[in-house]
């Protein structure tokens, strides 16, 4: 396990089940969430937010938080290793 995408839906568990992950594996987690958005709410510009993913996607070890857009979900999708769906 060294590309883990965690996705679901809001509220239930995805941040808190990454960083427990993150802490147990080593691997660093990305919360997508706050690639997306500034502090505030603030949207990134779409542009530099999928820069900022294909960075990470490149790596060779990551956990990724979250569904970001449906351009990128497919591409981190086919890129994980590993797959934890949260249904709650």
């Amino acid at each position: 396990m060294k590309k883990v995408a965690v996705f679901g839906n809001a509220g239930g568990g995805k941040s808190t089940l990454s960083k427990r992950l993150s802490e147990i594996t080593g691997l660093p987690v990305y919360i997508l969430d706050k690639i997306q958005y500034q502090s505030g709410g603030a949207e990134v510009n779409y542009e530099e937010y999928k820069h900022i993913h294909e960075k990470i996607l490149a790596a060779d070890r990551w956990i990724i938080d979250g569904f970001g857009c449906m351009e990128t979900v497919w591409l981190r999708l086919n890129e994980a290793d590993s797959l934890v769906f949260v249904d709650s």
